[in-house]
């Protein structure tokens, strides 16, 4: 089951139900479905109609199928996990990362947003002159990685709810580009949030060893699983060596700038990576990286 297969789950509406089950005295189904869609959390009266009851029962199977909360022979809903995940939106962001990404098996929930994910981040700049749909592109780059495409094919409906789950979880920020909107490939966030588990402390890393750790917790970015495997499926032809991608390259400056990281250039080091091309911008090539805050 994919969450990217309702566009109308998102993470706002998303968090309010865990919110709800959470701090109500033994809710129920019924008394969560209706607090959902209620015009003060939905912001539009409008919203309140058939749409909204069907928003809210996607959004309560897809919690269920996350393994977010349950409903026991009385009929009461539980939170699974701690309430100090969702007791802000911040807490909830960080543990949605770890619900949501790092899947790397087709038989496993939300494996085709993961895929979706690393096949975006190979894009580059593609995805801001995109020749085609996206979701076009991608079912023809992997068509024959999968027995039975039907089963896996992407379409305008997923990349809505791709589009608005990646931009929560850290992959990029939504843009528009005419009447397009378009996630602009910036994970920051998403790296960030991984910088304790890279680094320990502040240890000065060769950047090779860097981009091993980082592939192991972030499957979708550049060296990890998934990327490679889109690699191969879209831009097999091509030689990427220590390429950097746009994504990860975006996400590097941008800590570099918010002194969470040190990027460092040592001379005469075989290990030398490229970050993508930034014309005037600083740090084009680099050999190590340092956490600066830990």
């Amino acid at each position: 089951m994919e969450i990217i297969n309702d566009a109308q789950v998102g993470p706002r509406r998303f968090y309010v139900m865990l919110r709800l089950v959470s701090d109500l005295p033994g809710p129920t189904k019924q008394e969560v479905s209706h607090l959902t869609q209620l015009p003060v959390i939905l912001d539009h009266a409008s919203d309140v109609s058939k749409s909204s009851l069907l928003a809210s029962e996607n959004t309560y199977k897809h919690a269920v199928n996350c393994e977010q909360i349950s409903e026991n022979e009385g009929k009461i809903l539980s939170l699974h996990g701690d309430s100090k995940q969702v007791s802000t939106m911040l807490s909830f962001q960080d543990h949605m990362r770890q619900v949501l990404l790092g899947i790397t098996e087709a038989k496993q929930s939300n494996f085709l947003f993961n895929l979706f994910s690393a096949w975006y981040a190979v894009q580059d700049e593609k995805v801001l002159f995109p020749s085609e749909e996206y979701h076009v592109s991608f079912n023809t780059d992997m068509s024959p990685y999968f027995p039975k495409p039907e089963d896996r094919l992407f379409n305008s409906t997923k990349l809505n709810g791709w589009r608005q789950w990646a931009e929560f979880l850290g992959l990029g920020w939504v843009m528009r580009w005419g009447s397009r909107p378009i996630l602009i490939p910036d994970a920051t966030k998403r790296v960030k949030a991984v910088l304790p588990e890279v680094f320990y402390d502040t240890e000065l890393l060769r950047f090779h060893l860097f981009i091993e750790r980082l592939a192991e917790l972030c499957p979708e970015l550049d060296g990890g699983k998934l990327f490679t495997y889109c690699w191969q499926a879209s831009r097999g032809t091509e030689i990427r060596g220590n390429r950097l991608s746009l994504m990860l390259s975006t996400a590097l400056r941008t800590l570099t700038t918010l002194q969470e990281i040190q990027l460092l250039e040592e001379a005469d080091s075989l290990d030398v990576w490229k970050l993508y091309r930034n014309q005037g911008g600083l740090y084009q090539e680099v050999t190590h990286i340092q956490r600066k805050k830990a």
